[in-house]
């Protein structure tokens, strides 16, 4: 018997960045995310003989194996299971150059199908719990829609809560990809470097300030305050980077932004969002995609490549003879 999952990435509206544990990868703040129904992983776990990791087709031994099995070592050890070796082929479905990860959609899909597999039934508090010990971001993507990360004093009071699973929203997100290469600094080490600057109390509450601002926005239903909101948050991620020497962002992610304040000021709701890289993406009414994919295009030429999604929902898992 094997065990199937498929789970979809999400985009923080507000960031998470920075850790207060890096085992358990507990957040120092709260976060907020749409789950996006464009880009998923499906995974097919089984137990074997021998420990082996298929990705794309094509057979994983370096560091991208050895974490994804330190992971299920972590989680046999977190549900008090007999030593196990596993047989995964996981498949990405998130184009490469759009330059944002899919840590969250994998390691959700592989704690899903963990579950499944080893008969745990796991409520989805327990399966967001198990997910975010593989990627922070893995605890949003058990749900669909707008998530809410909890940051929690420890690892049972740090998971997942979903806001509105099915959005009434009419919103769409267009992804600008501007063949972003390697980053110099890994986001892992921009959290740390990022916790050394003066303003770190302040990015934290602020964080806390956006997230229940942005929940009322979802529940009012207000298009306008949640992009003005996520805009604010990604701007105040970056500045706290600044603030340490160091950056993410290029030319072509500042004239994203502009573009953002341009189109608004012309009467189309838009808005900008930057992780920790320099693809931008661009937040708007789901009836103003085509004028904003135009308008991109138009501006950015041969240096963009567009990439929209919507919003998606949660992680699924079944099993097969």
């Amino acid at each position: 018997m094997a065990s199937f999952a498929l789970a979809h990435t999400n985009l923080a509206l507000v960031k998470y960045w920075g850790k207060e544990d890096e085992k358990l990868r507990l957040p120092s703040a709260p976060s907020l995310s749409l789950t996006l129904n464009a880009f998923y992983t499906k995974t097919k776990l089984s137990l074997s003989k021998e420990n082996k990791f298929v990705l794309d087709g094509r057979e994983e031994k370096g560091e991208e194996a050895q974490r994804v099995f330190s992971f299920l070592s972590s989680l046999l050890s977190l549900f008090r299971l007999p030593s196990s070796r596993f047989f995964i082929e996981s498949q990405n479905f998130v184009p490469k150059s759009a330059g944002f990860a899919s840590s969250a959609s994998a390691f959700c899909a592989l704690a899903a199908a963990f579950s499944k597999e080893m008969g745990l039934c796991l409520s989805k508090r327990e399966l967001s719990i198990a997910s975010r010990l593989g990627s922070g971001s893995a605890a949003r993507s058990v749900y669909g829609g707008f998530v809410l990360w909890r940051e929690g004093e420890g690892s049972r009071e740090s998971f997942a809560v979903p806001i509105e699973e099915k959005p009434s929203m009419p919103l769409s997100v267009l992804f600008l990809s501007f063949g972003e290469k390697k980053k110099k600094i890994s986001s892992s080490e921009g959290m740390k470097l990022s916790k050394s600057s003066p303003f770190f109390q302040i990015w934290r509450e602020e964080c806390r300030k956006a997230c229940k601002e942005a929940e009322k926005a979802i529940k009012d239903d207000s298009f306008e305050s949640l992009g003005e909101i996520s805009e604010r948050n990604a701007c105040q991620m970056h500045a706290l980077t600044l603030s340490c020497g160091f950056s993410y962002l290029s030319q072509l992610s500042l004239r994203a932004l502009s573009l953002a304040k341009e189109l608004r000021e012309e009467g189309v709701s838009c808005y900008w969002s930057c992780d920790a890289g320099s693809n931008c993406a661009l937040l708007c009414r789901k009836e103003d995609l085509d004028i904003v994919r135009k308008r991109a295009e138009k501006v950015f030429a041969s240096s963009v490549t567009c990439f929209s999604a919507g919003p998606g929902n949660g992680v699924e898992a079944w099993s097969e003879s």
